[in-house]
C-alpha cells in the first residue's frame, strides 16, 4: 500500500497530489481498521486543523475546520501527542461525517503538529496501538508530500527570484522597476492585488496598484495610526494577517472583502520609502493545502522589499552619478568658455590699461578724446565697431555731439577694418598706436558730419538722465527701445541699431559727456563682461579727461591769478587810504576783545596813534566810551545782528559830546562766523544842538498855527453869537424872536464847546486806556442799531461780513467805541443816496481788524496824505480833529495801525489793526 502511495509522487500532478495521497491514506486506513476515516492537516498561520482527506465521499471535505480557540486544549493535546474527544456540531455539510463525536488522533513528527486522524469510535487500548504504528509511517509520507510540495513551491519562487534579478539589473528607471516588481510579486505570491504606498511625513500615499479597478479602491491616502500599512511603516517590520475578522479594526483601502494579507516596508539607505501590501491568495495556484498567505509568502515578500530598496539606492546612486557626471561636462564646458572669456577679460583689461595710458600722455582735451574713441573701437582695444562722444551742455541740458569714430553705412566696412588692422600691426606698442593714430584721425568724418549741429536733450529724459546724472552705463536692447521709444526713439534715429551702450565720460564730481559704442556691422552681442570692463574704463578715462581740463583750468587760473594780485595788491592799498582818510572814527575788533584796526580819526580822538593800540584789549577804550558801549560790542556776538546807538552823549571833562555809534558784525561769509565787530563813530554835537534848535522853532510854528486855527474856528462861533445878542437888545419887546435867537445862540454855544472838547482831547497826552476782553463784532453791531435810522433815510445797502461769528480783543471799549462811531459816520455823510457802507471784520497775522468801505466821493490825491494832519478838514462844520484823535487812539494807546487803503472812484477804504495780544 505504502508503494502505491509513493507512485503517486511521478505520477500525479503536484497541485492534487496532497489531496491524493491523503484520500488514499484515509482509504487504506478505512479498510484495514473497518471504520470510516478522516484526515486534517495543521494550518499554523490560522491555528486550526482543516479536513482534507476521507475514507469515503463526503462534503466536509476542505470544508470542516476545528479551531483551537474554539476547543480549549486541542492544540496542547494533540501536540503531547494525546488523543483528544471532540464534540461534532449539527451542520449540513458535516451530516456526512455520520458521527456527533470525533476522536483526534494526533500526527507529531520532529516535535511539529502535522495534523491529525480523525475517527468516528474510539479504539480500545489495543487497536490504538495497532493504529498508532500502522499510522507513523502514513504520517511520515503526510510529511514528505507535504515538504515535497514546499521543495516544488520553492522552485517556482527561485525562478520568480531569477526574475526579479534580471529586473533588478537591467532597469534604471525607478517607476518601470517599481511596476514590474509589483507585478512579479503579484504573479509569484498568486495574489488578487498588489499596492504601494510612497510615504510621505506621516501619510502613506498610493503610487502603484495592479489587480484592483479604481472602483476597488476606496482610499489612495492613508494615515500612520489607523491602517496595517500605517502599522507596517511605524514599525519597520514586514507582518503577515490572516482571517477577514482581523481587518475590521483598520481602515482598509479596499471595497473588496480581504482574507489575508502580507505587508512589508521598503527601505532605502536606512530611510523610509513605502510599503507594500498584497492581498487575498487566489485559489487554484501552488501546492499548498489552504488558501491563504503563510510565513514562506511573508519571507519571499521581505526579501523581495529589501532587494528592491537596494536596487533603488543603485537608481538613485546611478541617477546621482549620471546627474554629477553631466555636470561635471558642463563644468568643464563652462570651464573652458570661463578661460576663454577671462583671456578676453584680461586682453581688454590690458587694452584699457593702455588706453589709459595713451590718454594721459597728451594735454589736448581734443586729441585725447580721439584716442579714447580709437581705443574703443581698435581690434587692439575694445574691439567695438563704432564709438559716439557727446559733450554735456549743462547749461541748456543737452548733449552735443563731437567726434563719431567708425565706418558708415556705404563705406566698404571690411576693407576699412583691413586697412585699420594693417596699419595696427606696425606698431610695437599699442600706445604708440593710439597716440600717433589719433593726430592723422579726421575730426570731419561722414559719421561726424552726419551729426553735426544736433543735440540731445537729458533733462526730463529718464534713461539718459540717469546716465549723465547718475554716472550710471545704461545698456540699451531692442526690448528697452520698444517700451521706452518716446525717450529712446530720438537716440535710435541718431544711431540707427536697436542695441548700444551709453557710457558716462565721469570726473571726480561730474560727468564730462558720454560715449555711445555699439556693434553694428558684427552684430555681436554686448555682454556683462563688456560692461564691467567699460566701468573700468568709464572711471579712468573721465579722470584722465578731468585731468587735462583742470591742467587747462590751472594754466588760466594761474595766469589770472597773477593778475588778482596785482590787482588785490592795489586794492588793499586802495582801502587802506580810504580807511585812513575816512571822516568818522573806525574801530575793528576780534573775537578776544583785541583791537584789529584802528584808522586816524580813531588815533585824533583817542589821542593813540595806531601802532599803540593794534593788538590792546578792549578796555582801554573804556575811559572815553563808557561801559555801556563796551558790553554792547561783547553782544554783538550773540545777537549776530547790527545795533545804532545814535545821539550817543559822552561826558568829556565839563562839556558833553554827542556821537552816532554804529556796531556791525565781522562776518566771515564761507564759513557762516562772526569773526569780529566793526565800531564806527562820528562826533555829532553840533548837528544834534542845531536839530534841538530846529525841533523848538518847529513847535512854536505849530503851537501858532493851532493857536491860529483855534481862534479861526471859535471866532465864527462868537461871531454869531455876538450878531444875535445885538438882535435881542434890539427886539425885547418880541418875545418869539428871543427864544428863536436864544435857540441860534445855544446852538452856536454847543458848537462852541464841541470844539473846545475836541482841542482838549487832542492836546492831551495820551490817556493810559482801561483794557478788558471785548466782543469786536457785538460792538459794531451796537453802533449800526444807533445809526439805523441814517441808512433808511439815504437809502443805504449796509453789508457786514464777519470772519469769525465773535472776535475777542483786548481793548479800552469806550475809546476803540468812539473811533467805530467816527469812522461809521463819516462813511454815512460820504455816501450818497442808494449806495452802499459795506464793513469787514477778520484776523490776520495776529491782528485783529475793522474795514469800512463806501463808494461815494472819492478824496482826491493831493488831500489823501492830510487828513490825519489836526484841523484839516472838507466838511462845513468839522473841526479836523476826528481822524487824528481815532489816530492817537488805535496807534498811541492800543498800539496798532489806522489808514487809508484807497479811496478812488470805486470805493474809498479805510482800516485799523488791533494786536491779539
Amino acid at each position: 500500500m505504502l508503494s502505491d502511495l509513493l507512485k503517486n509522487f511521478s505520477n500525479e500532478n503536484p497541485s492534487k497530489l496532497l489531496k491524493t495521497i491523503l484520500n488514499e491514506t484515509a482509504k487504506n486506513l478505512s479498510k484495514t481498521f473497518k471504520r470510516d476515516i478522516f484526515i486534517f492537516v495543521h494550518e499554523p498561520p490560522r491555528d486550526l486543523l482543516k479536513l482534507l482527506g476521507a475514507s469515503k465521499k463526503c462534503e466536509a471535505v476542505e470544508k470542516f475546520k476545528i479551531y483551537f480557540s474554539d476547543n480549549k486544549g486541542l492544540y496542547e493535546n494533540l501536540f503531547n501527542k494525546e488523543i483528544y474527544k471532540m464534540t461534532v456540531e449539527d451542520f449540513e455539510e458535516l451530516k456526512c461525517l455520520n458521527t456527533n463525536e470525533l476522536y483526534l488522533i494526533p500526527i507529531v513528527l520532529n516535535n511539529s503538529l502535522i495534523g491529525a486522524f480523525g475517527l468516528p469510535n474510539k479504539f480500545d487500548e489495543k487497536e490504538l496501538k495497532k493504529f498508532i504504528d500502522e499510522t507513523e509511517s502514513y504520517g511520515i509520507i503526510l510529511k514528505l508530500t507535504m515538504e515535497f510540495l514546499v521543495l516544488e513551491e520553492t522552485r517556482d519562487r527561485l525562478e520568480y527570484i531569477e526574475e526579479i534579478t534580471d529586473l533588478f539589473e537591467n532597469i534604471l528607471d525607478e517607476n518601470i522597476l517599481v511596476r514590474k516588481i509589483i507585478e512579479t510579486i503579484k504573479n509569484m505570491l498568486h495574489a488578487q492585488g498588489v499596492l504601494l504606498w510612497k510615504i510621505e511625513g506621516n501619510k502613506l500615499i498610493l503610487k502603484e496598484s495592479l489587480g484592483f479597478s479604481s472602483n476597488e479602491i476606496s482610499k489612495n491616502i492613508l494615515n500612520e495610526e489607523d491602517s496595517l500599512e500605517g502599522l507596517c511603516k511605524k514599525n519597520k517590520k514586514p507582518f503577515l494577517v490572516v482571517g477577514k475578522k482581523r481587518f475590521e479594526k483598520f481602515k482598509v483601502p479596499l471595497q473588496t472583502e480581504i482574507l489575508s494579507a502580507l505587508y512589508a516596508p521598503i527601505t532605502i539607505d536606512n530611510v523610509e520609502y513605502g510599503v507594500v501590501s498584497v492581498y487575498n491568495r487566489k485559489e487554484g495556484f501552488g501546492f499548498r493545502p489552504y488558501k491563504h498567505f503563510d510565513n514562506f509568502d511573508l519571507s519571499s515578500l521581505r526579501n523581495i522589499t529589501r532587494r528592491l530598496g537596494l536596487a533603488l539606492s543603485r537608481i538613485y546612486l546611478y541617477d546621482k552619478l549620471k546627474d554629477e557626471i553631466e555636470k561635471l561636462i558642463t563644468l568643464k564646458k563652462n570651464h573652458e568658455n570661463l578661460i576663454k572669456i577671462q583671456r578676453e577679460h584680461l586682453d581688454k583689461l590690458n587694452s584699457l590699461h593702455k588706453i589709459s595710458q595713451a590718454v594721459r600722455s597728451t594735454f589736448d582735451k581734443i586729441n585725447a578724446i580721439k584716442i579714447m574713441l580709437m581705443g574703443l573701437t581698435s581690434v587692439r582695444g575694445l574691439k567695438f565697431n563704432r564709438a559716439l562722444y557727446l559733450e554735456r551742455d549743462r547749461t541748456r541740458g543737452v548733449l552735443v555731439p563731437k567726434i563719431w569714430v567708425g565706418p558708415s553705412d556705404d563705406e566698404n566696412v571690411e576693407n576699412i577694418w583691413k586697412e585699420a588692422n594693417k596699419r595696427a600691426l606696425r606698431y610695437g606698442d599699442i600706445v604708440q598706436y593710439l597716440r600717433e593714430e589719433a593726430i592723422q584721425l579726421p575730426s570731419n568724418n561722414k559719421l561726424t558730419q552726419s551729426v553735426r549741429n544736433k543735440l540731445i536733450v537729458y533733462k526730463g529724459q529718464t534713461i539718459l538722465e540717469r546716465a549723465v546724472t547718475k554716472k550710471h552705463i545704461i545698456h540699451v536692447v531692442p526690448q528697452m527701445i520698444k517700451l521706452k521709444s518716446d525717450e529712446l526713439q530720438y537716440l535710435y534715429e541718431l544711431i540707427k541699431y536697436d542695441e548700444f551702450v551709453i557710457i558716462p565720460i565721469t570726473g571726480k564730481w561730474e560727468t564730462k559727456g558720454v560715449v555711445i559704442a555699439d556693434n553694428k556691422f558684427t552684430g555681436k552681442e554686448i555682454t556683462s563682461v563688456d560692461i564691467e570692463i567699460l566701468r573700468l574704463f568709464q572711471d579712468s578715462i573721465g579722470l584722465s579727461i578731468e585731468t587735462i581740463e583742470n591742467y587747462e583750468e590751472l594754466k588760466e587760473k594761474t595766469k589770472s591769478l597773477e593778475e588778482q594780485k596785482n590787482l588785490i595788491d592795489f586794492y588793499r592799498r586802495f582801502n587802506e587810504n580810504i580807511l585812513q582818510n575816512l571822516a568818522v572814527a573806525v574801530i575793528v575788533i576780534d573775537r578776544k576783545g583785541k583791537i584789529l584796526e584802528w584808522n586816524k580819526k580813531a588815533e585824533l580822538f583817542f589821542d593813540k596813534s595806531r601802532e599803540q593800540i593794534v593788538g590792546e584789549s578792549t578796555e582801554i577804550l573804556k575811559e572815553k566810551l563808557g561801559i555801556d558801549v563796551i558790553n554792547s560790542i561783547e553782544s554783538i556776538f550773540f545777537t549776530r545782528e547790527e545795533m545804532k546807538m545814535p545821539k550817543y552823549i559822552i561826558q568829556q571833562g565839563y562839556e558833553e559830546k554827542v556821537f552816532d555809534i554804529q556796531l556791525a558784525p565781522l562776518w566771515n561769509r564761507d564759513l557762516d562766523v562772526i569773526e569780529g565787530v566793526i565800531v564806527t563813530f562820528d562826533e555829532v554835537t553840533e548837528t544834534y544842538k542845531m536839530e534841538k534848535e530846529i525841533a523848538r522853532r518847529e513847535k512854536l510854528a505849530a503851537i501858532g498855527e493851532m493857536t491860529a486855527r483855534v481862534a479861526h474856528e471859535i471866532k465864527n462861533p462868537l461871531t454869531i453869537i455876538g450878531g444875535f445878542v445885538n438882535r435881542m437888545m434890539k427886539k425885547l419887546d418880541q418875545p418869539e424872536k428871543i427864544k428863536q435867537y436864544s435857540q441860534i445862540i445855544m446852538d452856536e454855544l454847543s458848537h462852541l464847546e464841541s470844539i473846545v472838547s475836541e482841542i482838549l482831547e487832542f492836546s492831551r497826552g495820551s490817556r493810559i486806556p482801561m483794557f478788558e476782553s471785548v466782543d469786536l463784532n457785538s460792538m459794531i453791531s451796537e453802533i449800526i442799531l444807533m445809526y439805523q435810522d441814517f441808512f433808511h433815510q439815504k437809502d443805504l445797502e449796509l453789508k457786514f461780513e464777519k470772519m469769525f461769528d465773535k472776535i475777542e480783543v483786548k481793548c479800552d471799549r469806550s475809546r476803540v467805541k468812539q473811533v467805530l462811531i467816527n469812522l461809521i459816520k463819516n462813511a454815512i455823510e460820504a455816501t450818497n443816496e442808494k449806495n452802499y457802507v459795506y464793513i469787514k471784520t477778520g484776523i490776520e497775522n495776529e491782528y485783529v481788524f475793522f474795514q469800512i468801505e463806501n463808494n461815494g466821493k472819492p478824496i482826491p490825491e493831493d488831500e489823501q496824505n492830510k487828513i490825519f494832519s489836526p484841523f484839516f478838514t472838507t466838511k462845513v462844520q468839522g473841526t479836523g480833529l476826528g481822524l487824528p484823535i481815532c489816530k492817537k487812539i488805535i496807534e498811541e494807546e492800543h498800539k496798532g495801525k489806522l489808514y487809508l487803503v484807497k479811496s478812488d472812484e470805486r470805493s474809498t477804504i479805510f482800516r485799523f489793526e488791533l494786536p491779539l495780544n
